[in-house]
């Protein structure tokens, strides 16, 4: 109360109204600002990548119950894994077109994780897309990162679905500041690997890169005696748009019986599916004008195994075999070491192959700690 005070005067109750209105004005820009700010946090990178990368690939779309323990809004808890084994650093995967709608009405592409719309920042579901954020701003947040690949086995390929360069270069420039990417992957296999599509992906990479700076990654297939002039021409259209290759991921995996030999298993070739890669990336390169030696071959290149059972036409990729690969990038010092896929490797997903949790990541985590 104010008893024994004179009261306000006109003049003083308008500079308290206005003084009030200021102070509300004030606490709504600061609260709008402590939110963006949180926002940008949750995907600024903290820090680049090691020379020498481990970086296993995770199905980001794969939907892990909310009842277990390691889901975060039906998402691999990624801050958990990476605790417990000492990996902070992921391929995230798959963004790729909407299954139902690719593109918008101006051509624009509709881009979203798994062919899923709802997973993306346009139409996000607040559930399972928090959950995606949140697995990329904890990673982070621990001093580790990520990077986002594009395309994989399933669905159509943005570069497939769309003739036009820019439109493409514009969904690679939204990605890339959507989640601040360092670093890509563009995921390129089965019938996505077409010369004339990837030569619009390389021409579209290539704007997006000099725009952005970012790293750029190729996972390939590869056989046990190197590339296919498939695979080969796709590297080709890349160095030919003057894209900076930062690595070329070899999906050494999936073979079938009959390319293995009797006297190899399927770590003995991936190994040499690496040695016939590294002899053929020096005259990619020499074609280009580069020289480059094996072993600078060898470093920009990654292995990506497949972990556990895929199917009846390969055999169940042990531990053992893991380590046989991991040795070979020890001895020829590889820029990356994968594998397909974390939620395996956690015993998240059921596999008939996996029978020690983190058992692949341990192996892993041999090369990293020694390089």
């Amino acid at each position: 109360m104010r008893k024994n005070k004179r009261p306000f005067t006109t003049n003083e109750k308008v500079m308290i109204i206005f003084s009030c209105i200021a102070f509300v004005v004030l606490s709504l820009c600061l609260t709008f600002s402590i939110i963006d700010a949180n926002k940008k946090k949750s995907i600024t990178p903290q820090q680049g990548f090691p020379e020498y990368l481990v970086a296993p690939f995770i199905d980001m779309v794969s939907w892990v119950p909310t009842s277990n323990e390691y889901s975060v809004n039906g998402v691999a808890n990624l801050s958990r894994i990476a605790s417990e084994t000492g990996i902070k650093y992921y391929n995230l995967g798959f963004i790729r077109l909407d299954d139902s709608k690719p593109l918008n009405s101006d051509g624009s592409l509709r881009w979203c994780w798994g062919g899923y719309y709802n997973l993306s920042e346009q139409g996000n579901d607040f559930f399972q897309y928090e959950g995606i954020k949140a697995a990329i701003y904890s990673i982070r947040q621990n001093g580790g990162d990520v990077i986002i690949s594009v395309g994989g086995q399933l669905g159509v390929a943005p570069w497939v679905a769309s003739t036009s360069v820019e439109n493409i270069a514009n969904m690679y420039m939204d990605i890339i500041e959507t989640y601040q990417l360092k670093r890509i992957d563009l995921d390129i296999e089965e019938s996505n690997q077409g010369l004339e599509e990837n030569i619009r992906n390389a021409q579209a990479m290539k704007i997006a890169q000099d725009k952005t700076g970012v790293e750029v990654v190729l996972t390939i297939p590869i056989m046990p005696y190197g590339w296919t002039s498939t695979q080969k021409n796709v590297v080709n259209a890349f160095l030919d748009a003057g894209v900076t290759i930062k690595l070329i991921n070899n999906m050494t995996m999936c073979y079938g019986y009959s390319a293995v030999p009797a006297n190899e298993d399927f770590a003995d070739a991936s190994i040499r599916a690496m040695s016939n890669a590294a002899d053929q990336l020096v005259e990619l390169y020499k074609a280009h004008g580069k020289t480059l030696t094996r072993a600078q071959t060898y470093h920009m290149m990654g292995a990506t195994v497949d972990i556990g059972y895929e199917n009846q036409y390969n055999p169940t990729w042990t531990v053992d075999l893991t380590k046989k690969v991991v040795q070979d990038a020890q001895k020829n010092k590889y820029g990356m070491l994968s594998f397909w896929s974390v939620g395996r490797d956690a015993m998240i997903d059921n596999n008939a192959g996996i029978y020690e949790k983190y058992a692949h990541s341990n192996a892993l985590k041999a090369y990293m700690q020694q390089m």
